[in-house]
């Protein structure tokens, strides 16, 4: 009995809509969880693959040894590393080299890519970059004197899993053996030393040990992981998963919405039907039985349906993932299971329960009396506990994100502008003199029911409003994310050049039709004071801005201000006497406009005022600085040079660089660029699949509520075409009516996806925020579009032949 009333239903369009929705949560929920679920493992392998560790602890002076002996105990393994730069010789050439020794256990993850391959600096040995090479003219097998020992070239570097991005590192790379370390003599009282330790363990193990190791920390000293850095790789692997997760939410927003209206347009049109049953003698228990066993049915196959969907769309979005991806992934959890299950069960309870128990508590007097519905549950109590838990829900799904703030805050904006927007529109329609006869029956009929027409507009508003934001989104962030690495953004810097070389290095790239960058001279000295006071004591060790006194800070000078930094506060460029700093290194040291900062350098300390506060893009790779003081300020301090260009030929130039001027320090960080293209290439292919998600389940929503305007537009119809008019006009009306409310709910997603931009752009992706004009006359006018056909087409279906009266009188 329940199978047969089952399959009998099954016929009705709103019951397919509700199964297709529910069907969709589950597949976006199940897809996108078992995704984060693997790649928060996949991307916290690559993201170790680039430290070389799971956490790293870098020390100006080594560690003691008890803390290594307490990781090994805990289960962790351990590779040291030190850093340091010495003189190297081929002959009677000198050479300054960075070097790293380690041991043999380096790297703990990632690959030492180099030519031959798998080669490790074995005690004896070292490992050296192409320039150190091409500047000493020596292959592999050679001997190379590092200080005062003398070793073997046993590979060419091609790249190091830890490498990173400093603009300011002086010198090719030498990696040698920790053995070998007391042999070269180039440790001595004073020299600058970088200690790193990188330690790799279970996540359990590793968090128990870094707690212990932050309450040891000395100023100097720095645990971090991948997720603690502020490089461009680790940012754009971020806000991948970011995109990932609007669409995740969008999509079950829209489908938590379509499953409401299509359910309680369902409910209402079995009103008739249970009443007629009640009065024939069927009993309340057989009802229910009946309603609750369709229930059920509904939820199983949209389970069923759901998990295969969800992981049909898992296994494609993992195969456009895979470059960004290890090549291997452990498998998801149960939890993406648990999560989709569990939605399908909330959301079916949240917008089915009180449609289903109003249409089992329908009286058997409506058989007499159509505006009889029974009063279960009110709204104005029911519909803030919905609101609640949906909320609740999201944020046990994805997290208390800004991201689903920013949303929701958009939501809001939405509805409170759109009442506005409602009751002015129907205040003008309401004045408006048409001489269109279709045109002025549709403006009476969305005035003779305003709250309906509101309702109307809150649904296609919506619906609008999030597609249009995933779209925009996709096309304007992607867009402004890849502005910020253009494909002819500098893949080289130069550095230690001198102030008589800046011609002569301009004119040898011009001769190889290279155009270099902004020359920018450096100035390196130490922060001491801040409105005269020592900076050290107003900033105490273990604060967010410690690290900035501890160091060396690179300072420039400049004309105008950078293109790529925005002043946010105060006057720029700065004028004699005054500095510029970028906002975020001014909130951590509690420096504001009006302060003055002192530095100490090489040959004099000098004060600055603080005129202005600018927004650093850090991301964008190219040379940025923390303070920038006019021409002529840093003239009594030592000075060197930089600058970046970009070149894709053959290593010629490279190679004729060096060779004229040994000297020059040459970074590239063309492989930098390679992977953040990767990154940015694969994610959005995966966001083409997440946007076909999202408007299967928007184009759901906007079938069911356009279903729901036909039902309440059927007998109005039925009575016009009494009366004598033509189908023609019939169906004029229909497309007008629809075209107005389209064209309000298009204005008013506009506003609504406009200020849920801003959220996003703002506080979530860290993008500047420009109005977006297209979504102004576009979504208006597509939405108007796009309801008339749809409503035009439905209302050609209600008027072919006698299917109106047939409908009307069924």
């Amino acid at each position: 009995m329940i199978w047969r009333w089952f399959w009998r239903e099954w016929r009705s369009p709103s019951l397919l809509i509700v199964w297709l929705s529910l069907t969709l949560a589950v597949a976006c929920v199940l897809a996108l969880g078992s995704i984060s679920d693997r790649m928060d493992k996949g991307l916290s392998e690559q993201s170790r693959d680039f430290i070389a560790g799971d956490r790293v602890l870098e020390s100006a002076r080594p560690i003691t040894e008890a803390w290594i002996q307490d990781a090994q105990q805990q289960g962790l393994k351990v590779s040291r590393q030190l850093s340091f730069m010495t003189m190297t010789f081929a002959g009677n050439t000198p050479q300054l080299a960075s070097v790293k020794a380690t041991d043999l256990a380096y790297p703990l993850y990632g690959n030492l890519d180099t030519q031959p391959p798998g080669v490790k600096p074995q005690p004896g040995t070292v490992l050296v970059a192409p320039r150190l090479l091409a500047l000493l003219n020596l292959k592999v097998g050679d001997n190379l004197d590092v200080g005062d020992t003398t070793l073997r070239i046993a590979a060419v570097i091609n790249q190091e899993p830890d490498s990173g991005f400093n603009p300011f590192q002086t010198a090719p790379r030498v990696i040698m053996n920790l053995q070998d370390v007391p042999k070269t003599g180039a440790i001595q009282p004073g020299s600058r030393l970088t200690y790193r330790y990188m330690f790799a363990g279970s996540a359990q193990n590793i968090a128990t040990y870094g707690e212990a190791v932050k309450g040891l920390l000395r100023p100097d000293q720095r645990w971090y992981g991948m997720e603690e850095s502020d490089g461009a790789l680790s940012r754009s692997l971020q806000r991948s998963q970011q995109f990932l997760t609007l669409s995740a939410l969008l999509t079950l927003m829209l489908s938590i919405a379509a499953v409401a209206v299509s359910m309680n347009h369902y409910c209402r049109s079995r009103y008739d039907l249970v009443a007629v049953l009640k009065t024939l003698g069927a009993g309340r228990r057989a009802l229910q039985k009946l309603i609750i066993g369709q229930w059920v049915a509904v939820l199983v196959l949209a389970a069923i349906a759901g998990s295969i969907i969800g992981l049909g769309f898992e296994a494609l979005l993992m195969k456009m993932l895979a470059p960004v991806l290890p090549s291997k992934l452990p498998p998801a959890g149960l939890w993406p299971w648990v999560w989709s299950m569990g939605a399908l069960v909330i959301i079916s309870l949240l917008v089915g329960l009180r449609p289903y128990r109003q249409l089992s508590a329908t009286l058997p007097l409506r058989v007499l009396r159509q505006d009889v519905v029974a009063n279960v549950w009110p709204l104005r109590y029911f519909l803030p506990v919905i609101i609640l838990v949906v909320v609740g829900l999201l944020v046990a799904l994805v997290g208390n994100s800004s991201l689903l703030w920013a949303l929701l805050g958009g939501i809001v904006v939405l509805s409170l502008l759109l009442g506005g927007i409602g009751w002015l529109s129907l205040l003008v329609l309401r004045r408006l003199t048409v001489s269109h006869l279709g045109l002025r029956l549709a403006i009476n009929r969305l005035l003779r029911q305003p709250w309906v027409t509101l309702s109307q507009l809150a649904a296609f508003s919506m619906s609008f409003m999030l597609l249009s934001l995933l779209l925009v989104l996709r096309s304007d962030l992607l867009s402004q994310w890849q502005q910020q690495l253009p494909p002819d953004s500098p893949n080289y810097f130069l550095l230690n050049i001198t102030r008589e070389q800046v011609p002569q290095v301009t004119d040898f790239l011009r001769q190889h039709k290279v155009e270099p960058d902004t020359f920018y001279p450096i100035v390196r000295v130490r922060l001491t004071k801040i409105n005269q006071q020592d900076a050290t004591d107003l900033v105490h060790p273990g604060d967010a801005g410690r690290e900035a006194l501890d160091r060396e800070l690179n300072l420039t000078w400049m004309q105008g201000l950078p293109s790529h930094n925005q002043v946010i506060s105060g006057e720029g460029p700065p004028k004699a006497g005054e500095v510029s700093i970028d906002q975020g290194i001014a909130e951590r040291l509690n420096i504001k406009l009006g302060d003055t900062v002192t530095f100490s350098g090489d040959t004099q300390d000098f004060s600055a005022k603080v005129t202005s506060l600018r927004k650093v893009d850090w991301d964008s790779l190219r040379p940025n600085f923390y303070f920038i003081f006019p021409p002529g300020a840093l003239d009594a301090q030592p000075q060197s040079w930089l600058t970046s260009f970009h070149y894709q030929e053959n290593g010629q130039l490279l190679v004729e660089l060096n060779r004229q001027f040994p000297t020059l320090s040459l970074l590239d960080i063309g492989s930098i660029l390679r992977q953040i293209g990767d990154v940015l290439q694969q994610v959005s292919r995966a966001l083409e699949v997440m946007v076909i998600l999202v408007i299967l389940c928007g184009g759901l929503l906007l079938l069911a509520q356009i279903q729901v305007g036909m039902r309440q537009r059927r007998q109005e119809l039925v009575v016009y075409r009494t009366l004598g008019a033509s189908k023609k006009l019939l169906r004029s009306t229909l497309w007008c009516e629809f075209a107005v409310l389209g064209l309000v709910a298009g204005i008013a997603a506009a506003v609504g996806a406009e200020a849920a931009l801003w959220l996003l752009q703002r506080k979530v992706f860290d993008f500047p925020w420009q109005p977006n004009m297209v979504l102004w006359w576009s979504v208006p006018l597509l939405s108007a579009v796009l309801l008339s056909l749809c409503g035009g087409w439905l209302g050609i279906r209600l008027l072919r032949g006698k299917a109106l009266f047939r409908s009307y009188q069924g």
